[in-house]
């Protein structure tokens, strides 16, 4: 076992050492339950945050008792004078060298502290050194890849109705992260990956969905002939809202309508042959928002009647400050109040 004393390790997290934490900690000891190679690297990256903010290293320690994990026992803050800050427990068996390290997520100090900017972090169930992959698991972890796979080998334009119909192959996957739902998902890193890309492509998804129903808004779109009329065809879709806003339309796309996506670091060039309309609808929608919050953003005197200085940014609120379309507004606001 390597000299890790509890002083040699303080002094450490206290100077943002990571390269002496890895030298003196115990290559086979975990921390945190995942491995010490794991550990350093998050704590190495919440240092590195705090380095680009003009905070080199925490300039006392406190300390206090924990109200949490490990109800009772000692745990340690470290703190800058910038208000950065950890709070740890540091686990001994022998009171002289480290067993573990943890994050205190309720640490009660002995003295009242400047505690602004926390360095805390924690570790997916699916990281730890005790976590055994279920059948399930073992499943959406080779789907994950087979489709990770399967969007890097679309190097040249992809259909519309050919990637939906690939996507669904994937309905095992998507079942079952739907079925989890996001705050399981987090929970794991690897749903929690899943679910990020499963909701990049349900965008694409949305658009195709959304055939029909583009047709007919668009229809009563060019029916209207004031902006009063734009306004509430604009409120009866808002739900619509930014549904291009992962979509990237190059200057001539209206001539080979293709539009690129970006997932992760893939971008899929997507032809929209026959669903252009699809795109029109949501394009208008936004194109509507953007021209609105423009026309009627806040003037320097609304500034100046705001008590707080501050004004809520919302195509409702900027309307209200111009005392237009009230009526539009409150109907509305009336309509979706729960």
């Amino acid at each position: 076992m390597n000299n890790n004393s509890i002083y040699q390790i303080t002094q450490a997290i206290k100077n943002f050492d990571i390269k002496t934490l890895d030298e003196i900690l115990d290559d086979d000891i975990s921390y945190m339950d995942v491995t010490k190679s794991l550990f350093l690297k998050k704590l190495k990256k919440k240092f590195k945050n705090a380095r680009k903010d003009g905070c080199h290293f925490f300039d006392d320690v406190f300390f206090g008792i924990c109200g949490s994990c490990n109800i009772g026992c000692e745990g340690v803050t470290f703190l800058s004078k910038s208000g950065y800050y950890i709070d740890l427990f540091i686990e001994s068996k022998d009171d002289k060298t480290v067993s573990d390290i943890c994050i205190c997520n309720k640490l009660n100090n002995f003295a009242d502290l400047d505690k602004k900017i926390d360095l805390g972090f924690s570790f997916c169930k699916d990281e730890k050194v005790t976590f055994k992959a279920s059948t399930e698991y073992t499943l959406i972890e080779q789907h994950l890849n087979t489709m990770l796979s399967d969007l890097s080998d679309f190097k040249i334009k992809i259909f519309l109705d050919d990637l939906i119909e690939w996507y669904d192959k994937f309905n095992y996957l998507r079942s079952v992260i739907d079925q989890l739902g996001p705050f399981e998902c987090f929970d794991y890193k690897l749903y929690s990956k899943a679910f990020g890309l499963t909701n990049q492509i349900n965008n694409i998804y949305n658009l195709k969905s959304k055939t029909e129903y583009a047709a007919d808004a668009l229809i009563t779109y060019h029916q209207t002939t004031s902006e009063r009329e734009k306004l509430i065809w604009f409120l009866e879709n808002r739900k619509d809202h930014n549904g291009t806003i992962n979509f990237q339309f190059p200057r001539e796309w209206r001539k080979d309508l293709c539009v690129i996506y970006k997932i992760n670091n893939i971008k899929l060039t997507i032809d929209f042959s026959g669903y252009e309309y699809v795109l029109d609808y949501f394009i208008k929608l936004d194109n509507f928002y953007d021209e609105l919050m423009e026309k009627y953003k806040p003037l320097p005197e609304h500034f100046d009647e705001s008590e707080t200085g501050y004004i809520e940014c919302s195509l409702e609120n900027h309307l209200i400050l111009h005392h237009k379309h009230l009526d539009v507004v409150e109907m509305y606001r009336r309509k979706h109040k729960p």
